[in-house]
């Protein structure tokens, strides 16, 4: 049985013959779909993700396949490229057995749409907020377009069979379904190993012994409404204080802009960008070395690199948008767009040794939440789900 999984990632052919992407899509990512497709197609966009400084991650393996529709993600795309991505999407529809449009994008609605009219199995991974990202993009044009945006979400969500929630409450709330729903994130950790806890306990001495803190952000330097003008901005007002803090920023992406903000702010020498680390043991290293986390974000679904910090032993600092509060307390929260509160809540904990440590080993114990084995659980219902939806629809044959 063959699965059609569809989104507007970019995924670039590389000169080794292989796909790599600069997004979030490993190769270890399809193995939730192998277990129950033969095979998966996915269709996305071809070529590097904007502004990135490298697409290194490698996302192809046996078994998947890639097809490429044209941007339809602009006014230009949209307008040159809409029926040819329709005809594509129509034809991948009609050669797989279930379709997983991951949402929001616009590929995505059009195979959620398509699977819908052709009578196709379908479910829906909602991972993100599509008004939030609209609003907080910082493009005029995507602000007129929020609405819309907004409401083909809800359309895609409330008429799919099956919907997979990233979120435990907040996806489900803005964009409800009265059909099947799962509560799923899509993050990959493994748990603290004893080797890992001394490690952190260590640096938690450090701290301890006066030790200055090293904040973090793992995100993508691309979308505004990751809010990295806000940790920017914190560090400033925490330096204008006397507190020096180095900040350190991994993700894919143009760091020039960041750079020329850093500087502007003062703190240039204080924010480094590290670039890209492939998904696993790198970025478990990267953050090895980092005291606080910081996400910032305007617009947020449940943001994996919080929870991938919390499964380190990084105490974590986030906005009040999206998922976030279900992961962190209360205390470890700030007002979406307010860097003061940020640099507030940095202050408050980067200056007390002891709230760092019991949040380093309070998110530890909830990103067991998200161990492998509980996930793929859930993910196991979904996709299991989906392909005896599928093999009703062949008649049981299982081709």
């Amino acid at each position: 049985m063959r699965l059609l999984f569809v989104h507007d990632n970019r995924f670039e052919h590389g000169a080794d013959g292989h796909i790599y992407t600069s997004g979030t899509f490993p190769s270890a990512l399809w193995e939730r779909y192998l277990r129950h497709f033969d095979e998966v197609c996915v269709l996305a966009r071809n070529g590097r993700n904007k502004g990135a400084a490298g697409a290194e991650i490698r996302a192809d393996r046996a078994r998947v396949f890639f097809q490429f529709a044209p941007n339809i993600g602009s006014l230009w795309g949209a307008a040159f490229n809409w029926r040819t991505s329709r005809a594509r999407v129509r034809a991948a529809v009609a050669q797989a057995n279930a379709v997983v449009a991951r949402l929001p994008s616009e590929l995505g609605f059009l195979a959620a749409a398509e699977a819908e009219r052709q009578g196709k199995p379908l479910a829906v991974e909602l991972a993100g907020c599509a008004w939030d990202a609209a609003i907080n993009h910082g493009s005029p044009i995507l602000k007129l377009y929020a609405p819309i945006f907004f409401h083909r979400t809800c359309r895609a969500a409330a008429r799919a069979p099956l919907v997979v929630y990233v979120t435990s409450e907040f996806l489900q709330n803005r964009y409800p379904s009265s059909h099947h729903q799962i509560s799923c994130s899509d993050v990959e950790i493994v748990p603290l190993s004893a080797e890992d806890r001394g490690r952190r306990g260590r640096r938690l001495e450090r701290l301890a012994r006066g030790g200055l803190p090293q904040l973090g952000t793992i995100a993508s330097l691309s979308p505004f409404y990751k809010g990295l003008h806000l940790a920017i901005e914190a560090i400033a007002q925490l330096r204008a204080e006397g507190l020096h803090y180095p900040y350190a920023i991994l993700g894919p992406g143009n760091p020039e802009p960041w750079r020329a903000l850093a500087r502007s702010a003062g703190v240039e020498d204080l924010v480094r960008f590290d670039g890209t680390r492939e998904p696993g043991a790198p970025v478990r290293g990267w953050l090895d070395d980092i005291d606080l986390h910081l996400q910032p974000s305007l617009a947020e679904g449940l943001p994996r690199a919080t929870i991938e910090a919390m499964s380190r032993g990084v105490a974590c600092i986030g906005s009040d948008v999206g998922g976030i509060p279900e992961l962190l307390p209360r205390a470890q929260l700030h007002p979406s767009g307010d860097s003061r509160s940020l640099a507030e809540t940095i202050r408050r904990l980067a200056t007390a040794p002891d709230l760092v440590a019991s949040a380093a080993w309070s998110g530890v114990e909830q990103a067991r939440l998200f161990w492998p084995e509980m996930l793929e659980r859930c993910h196991d219902e979904a996709y299991g789900r989906l392909r005896a939806m599928a093999e009703a629809r062949s008649g049981g044959c299982g081709r």
